[in-house]
């Protein structure tokens, strides 16, 4: 006569995984995971606006005006022509630096049925961006409580 296999006590102590255990201790594993770390800031804090705004060319040259004191006619013509001779170096693939703006590369240059479209990116340096700020910044003017 063949014995048939006893249980030991460490084959009855541990319960068999279902399916539903494994899933919920998968479950479990990526809810742990899934906890978002806090990042420190970096050095310089760029600003980011809340909602993505437009800056129409009337509003660029009231800015334009208001900086560098010049009538509006004048600014009108200057800002026209530096808006022209801009757009067409990107169209023929140029490469543009000019410092206040910064580098701008052409990544690629596409044609659409009614436009010529020109993806590129714009590189400033860390000091341009830092001599760009100006107090009327909405983040600048909450802080401040010099009243």
């Amino acid at each position: 006569m063949a014995k048939s296999p006893t249980k030991t006590p460490a084959d009855t102590s541990a319960p068999k995984k279902t399916a539903a255990t494994k899933t919920a201790v998968a479950k479990s594993a990526a809810a742990k995971a899934a906890k978002p770390t806090v990042v420190a800031a970096s050095a310089v804090d760029i600003p980011v606006p809340a909602v993505v705004t437009e800056l129409a060319k009337k509003d660029f040259l009231d800015r334009v005006t208001e900086t560098s004191g010049a009538k509006r006619g004048t600014a009108k013509k200057i800002v026209d022509a530096v808006l022209m001779e801009l757009g067409d170096a990107l169209q023929r693939g140029e490469n543009v630096n000019l410092p206040p703006l910064g580098k701008v590369s052409i990544n690629r240059l596409k044609e659409a049925p009614n436009a010529h479209v020109v993806i590129a990116k714009i590189r400033r340096s860390k000091l341009m961006v830092e001599a760009s700020k100006t107090p009327d910044t909405p983040s600048e003017v909450e802080g401040d409580t010099d009243d």
